[in-house]
């Protein structure tokens, strides 16, 4: 990322900022003519409802969790769109097992969520409860660590043949999504979003090629995603 990139990348999130901010005062406002009823309005209207209402969410949550849902909604399930059909054209036998039973669509989304992760790692770091042995090193308790899920889904001693895309696969219980409460709140619409747009793609373009094996990645060192797909159909 060049400078010019950082300057828009910090300006966009100001213009994003304020349109929240602005979007949360008048669903106040509406809220504050009405008896708020979070059954019945939009997902931003029950978190400020449930954070009127006690002291379950900080003032400022609503706006943290509508940019988390938002860039969390988006990128990670355009990047699983993209990172999958890269996967299955550099594997033509498992793309052709794909195309022939629209039946494996299923396990197959979930292999290419560990094959190739949309996130590659947790940006939130965590602290260790006792010391614990990886790999040979020792980490102490209390101590700050990061989670690798690109290398957890990569893991021979819980995966055969970690390195080889299966679109068969079946004990496929990968952390692409997280795992226990940091379990990813929009892992079940991801897995449509994947299903019915690689199976869509596959069904309706069965001649798709890739222009060039060596795609050009973003630069990040938490999510993994592509700049472009160049195919042609």
């Amino acid at each position: 990322m060049d400078e010019g990139d950082a300057v828009r990348v910090v300006q966009a999130r100001a213009w994003l900022n304020d349109y929240l901010v602005r979007l949360i005062e008048r669903k106040e406002l509406e809220q504050a003519e009405r008896i708020a009823d979070a059954e019945q309005g939009s997902l931003l209207d029950g978190l400020i409802a449930v954070r009127n209402e006690g002291e379950q969410l900080h003032h400022d949550e609503p706006l943290a969790m509508s940019f988390l849902l938002l860039i969390a909604g988006y990128e990670t399930t355009a990047n699983l769109i993209t990172n999958g059909l890269l996967s299955l054209l550099r594997n033509p036998d498992q793309y052709a097992a794909l195309r022939a039973d629209p039946a494996l669509t299923r396990p197959a989304i979930e292999e290419l969520l560990r094959y190739e992760s949309p996130v590659k790692l947790t940006p939130f770091v965590r602290i260790t409860t006792t010391e614990v042995t990886i790999g040979g090193v020792v980490i102490p308790a209390h101590q700050p660590v990061l989670i690798s899920f690109a290398a957890a889904n990569r893991d021979p001693a819980h995966f055969p043949d970690p390195d080889r895309l299966d679109v068969a696969r079946r004990e496929n219980r990968h952390i692409a999504f997280g795992f226990g409460i940091h379990f990813c709140l929009g892992a079940p619409l991801a897995r449509i979003e994947g299903q019915v747009a690689i199976g869509t793609l596959l069904r309706r373009m069965p001649a798709l090629k890739l222009v060039s094996d060596t795609p050009e990645w973003r630069e990040s060192s938490v999510l993994r995603g592509l700049k472009a797909l160049p195919v042609t159909f």
